[in-house]
């Protein structure tokens, strides 16, 4: 990142009311939650950047193309100014909910991967390790568990900011996108803290997510079933009778008409974009269902 841009941002950021920068709490949380390296104020004035050149610049070429085309509806700076102006607010849209995505994602990640980290935490507490010790050791495997971040976090409050681990762990807890991982170190600083078995907390903690973690996978084994008999119902079976319907109706000619579109038509339109919209709209539904690894 540019020093220049940095600082125009943090300029852009200032000319914001104040008023607003006060309600934008929960997104500032959700900032930091998405570990973006950028501070609040940076990242304030990079949106507003980004609304207003976006908004610019598709005014710009909205006017500069719009007078080709004949569109009744509007004159062409009229609606080159509509046009602008969506843009910007979609920009706007964009950038605001890019954390949220974020955020999100590493969550999910972080979820996936919790019956492994309880699992390896409670080992090493069964072994007589303390606390501080064991998520020194977390924090070597963090990354095979996707919680680089979050350990990265802890061990340097602790080593750097002179920070005790309960502490640390609070700020951890408070920071992490993930709400499961984030009551599971609230768990591991109430139940050390106050004398209890951690090894036999973190144990049974493994036990309860490796549990929902099958039965997630389950849902989905199950739930790809009715995909495929969707897929070979509607992608299969379907096609394959109307194609040869279409077929045999071209082969006839004359001036057989399907609801005022010839065969050759509908063929053209079923094989080059109703089969391939449908395929793709199937693979994001699967994609979107499939737990994450």
């Amino acid at each position: 990142m540019g020093k220049p841009l940095l600082t125009l941002w943090l300029k852009l950021s200032r000319l914001i009311p104040t008023s607003i920068h006060t309600r934008l709490g929960g997104f500032k949380k959700n900032l930091a939650k998405a570990s973006i390296r950028m501070g609040f104020d940076a990242y304030l004035g990079l949106t507003a950047f980004t609304a207003v050149l976006t908004g610019v610049l598709t005014f710009l070429t909205a006017l500069l193309l719009l007078p080709f085309f004949n569109i009744p509806v509007l004159t062409p700076p009229l609606l080159s100014l509509v046009l602008g102006v969506s843009g910007g607010v979609i920009a706007l849209g964009v950038c605001y909910a890019y954390p949220l995505y974020v955020s999100s994602s590493r969550a999910n990640n972080i979820d996936a991967n919790l019956p492994m980290i309880t699992n390896f935490m409670s080992v090493l507490a069964s072994s007589g390790m303390p606390p501080e010790s064991i998520f020194e050791s977390l924090a070597m495997v963090a990354k095979e568990f996707k919680i680089e971040k979050e350990l990265s976090g802890i061990i340097a409050d602790i080593k750097l900011r002179g920070l005790d681990l309960h502490t640390a762990l609070h700020l951890a807890a408070e920071k992490s996108p993930s709400k499961r991982f984030a009551a599971m170190i609230d768990g591991v600083v109430t139940t050390s803290h106050l004398g209890g078995d951690l090894a036999g907390y973190l144990r049974e903690l493994a036990n309860k997510y490796k549990n929902e973690r099958t039965i997630k996978l389950r849902r989905f084994i199950d739930n790809l079933a009715v995909i495929a008999e969707i897929y070979i119902t509607f992608m299969v079976a379907a096609p394959l009778m109307l194609i040869v319907m279409f077929s045999v109706m071209s082969f006839l000619g004359g001036e057989i008409l399907i609801g005022y579109q010839s065969p050759i038509f509908l063929l053209n339109l079923l094989t080059f974009i109703l089969l391939p919209a449908g395929v793709s709209i199937l693979i994001l539904v699967v994609d979107s269902m499939s737990p994450t690894r």
